[in-house]
Formats: structure tokens, C-alpha cells, sequence
């Protein structure tokens, strides 16, 4: 569907990366397939095992900073857990016409762009240097420097403290619907979901919110 923003009274733009920016095919398959296979070899148990006592881990820290982290995952399996993602980075691409809406964002000098990821600072490296897609941001806001997931309130209000911005003029952009609940609950009034954040997965439920299908939805 085509996105339902008033641009006129759009100030500042929040963009999330993972699902959003970027295919999250790359995350969904090193977390469901390529770890669970790796982590599993190193204990002697089969891909099934591993996968589902790696899913209850997982469940355990959804929606908390440690679930992003790096260092936390390294920590409690015992390898370099970005290392890893290297062997798998060939998949970090982005989404449909992605690329094209930061280059007209960043021709358009009505908006301050900016990036408020839960990535951790090295996956955004990754990232970056796999993409370039730091070129396209006024600031990169990871929740790892904040102290607290995009899904805690206490991260709004850090962010907001530190990069002031207006609710009424601001929208942001994220496949995670637990993020922008959060996000409404803070007050932010634009806010926009991705359909299909996986590009080898079905559409999402937007439940609530208006989504769109790729960028070439929007207009402005």
C-alpha cells in the first residue's frame, strides 16, 4: 500500500536498519540455520537439537539488550559469534528500492535522517562497510551506546535528550511492531511498517499499522 505520511510536517526521519534498510534474510538465516548448524557440530548434536534449545535461549532475551548483543551470544556460546556472520555477510543486501529513498532523503534537505538500530556497533560495521549505507544518515543511533533495546521506553528518552526532536514532526520506519508500540507510547505519531522485512519469508500481520511493501511506496 502507499504510506499514509503528511510530508509537510515531516521533520525528522528514524530509520531502522535490519528488516527495514536491509534485507533481514541475512539475520533471520545466520540465527534459525547457519549458527544452530555450527553451534551444534561443536557439541555433537544434530541441526534439530541445537535449533531448538537455541530457540528457548533466544526467547529468554527477545526483546532486551542482550538479544542484540554480540558479546552477550559470544559469551554464552563460546566462539566469535561476528566472525561467524562473516562467512554468511555475502547476504547483507538491501531491501527493494531501499538505496534509491536515502539517495532522494539525502538530496532533500527538509529532513534529518537518522538511524536508531538495535544492531550491535560492530554488526553495524559490517553493515556499513558491506553497503555504505552510513552515507545516507545525518547520525547512526545504536541501542548498545543508549543502554537500552528500542523496545524499552527508557531508550526514547535517552535518545530524545540527546538528539531533541519534535513527535508531531517525526516518523519512524521499523519492521518491528513491538518497537513501534513502544515508540507510540513515547509519542511519536508517524509511524510506518515493512510487509515483507524477509525477502525469502511471507508477508508480516502489520496488525495495527500501516505498512508498505518496499520504498517505492513512498512519496514525498
Amino acid at each position: 500500500m502507499k504510506d499514509s505520511i503528511n510530508w509537510k510536517s515531516i521533520k525528522t526521519i528514524l530509520l531502522d536498519m535490519d528488516g527495514t534498510l536491509l534485507d533481514l534474510h541475512f539475520d533471520n538465516y545466520f540465527w534459525q540455520e547457519y549458527l544452530p548448524v555450527h553451534w551444534g557440530k561443536m557439541h555433537n548434536m544434530g541441526a534439530d537439537v541445537a535449533k531448538a534449545q537455541l530457540k528457548d535461549w533466544y526467547s529468554e532475551e527477545a526483546g532486551t539488550l542482550s538479544w542484540y548483543c554480540l558479546d552477550f551470544w559470544t559469551d554464552r556460546l563460546k566462539f566469535d559469534v561476528l566472525q561467524l556472520k562473516a562467512d554468511v555477510e555475502h547476504l547483507i543486501q538491501y531491501r527493494p528500492y531501499a538505496e534509491s529513498f536515502l539517495e532522494k532523503l539525502r538530496a532533500d534537505t527538509n529532513y534529518r535522517v537518522i538511524m536508531v538500530t538495535n544492531a550491535h556497533e560492530n554488526l553495524i560495521k559490517m553493515k556499513v562497510d558491506k553497503t555504505g549505507i552510513d552515507n545516507y544518515f545525518d547520525k547512526i543511533i545504536s541501542s548498545h551506546t543508549i543502554g537500552h533495546a528500542k523496545e524499552d521506553q527508557a531508550f526514547w528518552q535517552k535518545f530524545q535528550l540527546e538528539n531533541p526532536f519534535e513527535l508531531d514532526q517525526t516518523l519512524l520506519i521499523d519492521d518491528n511492531l513491538t518497537v513501534l508500540r513502544a515508540a507510540r507510547t513515547f509519542g511519536i505519531e508517524n509511524l510506518l511498517t515493512i510487509s515483507k522485512p524477509d525477502s525469502q519469508n511471507e508477508e508480516q500481520d502489520p496488525e495495527e499499522f500501516n505498512a508498505i511493501s518496499s520504498f517505492e511506496d513512498i512519496n514525498f
